[in-house]
């Protein structure tokens, strides 16, 4: 097994990861930590160890964070790749062989494509596997739709997880009624026809406008943004949205707001070895599936740069044939949770079995 390092940064809050250091940090507030740490490089350090093997007596790898949140991450982005260069190089000192791309240092890094020329390791952005995962989950939720014909929103959809979704959906499940939802219209199209021409009987519907998500039984999110995205008024009653976003683009309100909505966590796997040092906001045993992608490659002990840019079907297959492989340790689909906490068995939908379609051997 390679040795690997995974990146991450501070979600939405300071007060919240900083009382994982010390608890008297969690009671300064936040915008005194901005006003502190305003226009200073702040370096990257190693925030967790991280074993996946029972027995295991040293760290397989390590969760290496950029103190920056995904606000200041978005907003800065030109000031951000220096320090997400710098953290593959701790990585790299810490004799990672393997860097993954968490959260929204994938993004401004192009899916990592500002990063392989120089970099001293392999990366890869963990997309393949969230794709796989997410289809999945989407196909579990569209087998237990109590509507025969479920309209599904991918919002997000040309994104780097978000189109290898739409061709998984294309490849193995043509028979529900997809729409895509982003910002930009040509890509839009062009991924539409790529669906069609995956499979003649999908002809998805496409919008740049999140009003129209309110057509939607399931509302997959798949975007990359620093705020809540979706609002109580995008979605129609009984909605399920599964959140695939980090930061997240759901807020908790939501719930509040629109209790006939059921909210899923999306892109999560279950590790029942896994430890971790430091809590990275995940329940205990449960993996980002973008994590369990760089797991996977190094304990497969891959040699070169995986997932780049936009992943691609043969991609997925193959993590999805490494997964198999190494299922004794967890790489499944994770049980449902909603904001971090199980989703309840009276919830809108509960599903506990994986999907009958599986990606070709």
């Amino acid at each position: 097994m390679k040795k690997f390092a995974f990146l991450i940064h501070m979600r939405s809050s300071y007060q919240t990861d900083m009382r994982s250091l010390a608890k008297p940090l969690g009671l300064i507030p936040d915008a005194m930590y901005r006003l502190a740490l305003r226009n200073r490089p702040l370096p990257p350090f190693v925030w967790s160890d991280v074993t996946l093997t029972p027995g295991a007596t040293e760290p397989e790898g390590h969760i290496i964070m950029l103190p920056y949140t995904g606000r200041q991450i978005l907003e800065q982005q030109k000031a951000m790749l220096p320090r997400i260069e710098q953290a593959v190089q701790l990585a790299a000192s810490r004799g990672a062989e393997l860097v993954g791309l968490g959260a929204l240092t994938s993004p401004v890094t192009l899916g990592g494509k500002l990063l392989v020329k120089n970099s001293p390791v392999s990366v890869t952005n963990g997309n393949a596997f969230t794709a796989y995962i997410t289809w999945q989950k989407v196909v579990q939720l569209l087998d237990n739709s109590p509507n025969p014909y479920p309209i599904v929103a991918l919002v997000g959809a040309t994104g780097s997880v978000g189109s290898l979704v739409c061709q998984l959906l294309a490849t193995y499940q043509p028979t529900a009624d997809y729409m895509l939802v982003a910002r930009n219209e040509r890509k839009l199209t062009t991924l539409a026809a790529d669906m069609t021409a995956i499979n003649p009987r999908v002809r998805p519907m496409v919008s740049q406008q999140m009003t129209d998500v309110r057509q939607a039984d399931i509302v997959v999110l798949l975007t990359s943004a620093a705020d809540a995205l979706l609002q109580a008024e995008h979605l129609k009653p009984g909605a399920i949205v599964l959140d695939d976003t980090q930061p997240r683009n759901t807020h908790p309100s939501l719930l509040r707001q629109r209790p006939d909505v059921t909210v899923i966590d999306g892109g999560l796997v279950s590790m029942p070895y896994l430890k971790l040092d430091r809590y990275i906001g995940l329940p205990r045993q449960i993996s980002y599936a973008c994590l369990a992608e760089t797991m996977l490659l190094a304990k497969a002990g891959y040699n070169g740069h995986f997932s780049i840019g936009h992943p691609t079907l043969g991609q997925a297959e193959y993590i999805s044939r490494v997964a198999r492989q190494f299922a004794h340790l967890g790489f499944g689909i994770s049980r449902d949770f909603s904001f971090g906490k199980p989703l309840a068995a009276t919830a809108a939908v509960r599903v506990t079995q994986e999907p009958d379609s599986v990606l070709i051997s």
